[in-house]
């Protein structure tokens, strides 16, 4: 209706706005509703960026409990890690990164811990003999390789050096699996997360001993960004890696 302040509904019209309104609102609701995600029926592709000693532990887990549950989703592996993280996460296809104490973490992110672990020798034993825990001595005697995403120093020397021993270090790599074959041909030793160093003991005839320091313990989370959040398909990633992580440590 026409009125001196501008065009009035009718009385017909106000009766029917919050009916109107309540059906548009279910309309709303219908279409944007997420669609129920189905792991054995979908053929999605999840992208998981990890780095490579995660990946050793966990891949194989979650490649195995995919075939025995007949899933019909696959994995892709992405090479990430704690400093790298969020630079993974900016390719949209990117599901979720899993690495240690992520940093510069922020609010346009989720995560959960995963587990936590602490560090582990790996090396060979010299001429088969049988292991034993390597003394203290023996270790800042040995030759050591050491593992960090840039090659140079990790906080392992640092901490070493704070409390007035060095190691002697032989070799730097970029990459865990890198420094397996060194390893295996080598009479040396490499100072790793202990869930790699198992995951890489099953593999080979290395042997895992424990560090003869105090060494500090830390924690591997997924992270992912926060719009996929409620996504029912990125709600069972996440369920399904963390009860696959459950025996990690």
């Amino acid at each position: 209706i026409r009125t001196a302040s501008g065009m009035q509904p009718t009385r017909k019209a106000m009766e029917l706005a919050p009916k109107i309104t309540e059906a548009l609102t279910s309309i709303s609701g219908l279409l944007g509703a997420e669609p129920d995600f189905s792991p054995h029926d979908s053929s999605y592709v999840f992208n998981i960026g990890l780095s490579d000693d995660i990946e050793a532990c966990l891949a194989p887990r979650i490649v195995n409990a995919a075939a025995a549950e007949g899933l019909g989703v696959t994995f892709a592996f992405h090479q990430s890690n704690s400093s790298l993280w969020k630079q993974s996460l900016q390719d949209p296809d990117m599901d979720l990164v899993i690495c240690a104490e992520p940093k510069d973490f922020n609010t346009s992110f989720s995560s959960q811990v995963l587990f936590s672990s602490s560090y582990a020798c790996l090396y060979r034993p010299r001429n088969g003999a049988v292991n034993e825990p390597i003394a203290l001595e023996d270790y800042f005697a040995a030759n050591h390789v050491r593992i960090s995403y840039d090659g140079r120093r990790g906080f392992i020397d640092d901490m070493f050096e704070a409390a007035g021993y060095a190691r002697h270090v032989t070799a730097s790599f970029t990459h865990f699996s890198g420094a397996l074959s060194t390893l295996m041909n080598s009479e040396v030793i490499a100072t790793i997360p202990s869930f790699a160093a198992e995951s890489y003991a099953a593999m080979t005839d290395l042997t895992v001993s424990p560090v003869p320091f105090p060494v500090p313990s830390f924690r591997c989370f997924m992270v992912w960004d926060i719009a996929r959040h409620n996504k029912p398909h990125h709600e069972w990633l996440r369920q399904f890696i963390g009860n696959l992580a459950q025996v990690v440590r």
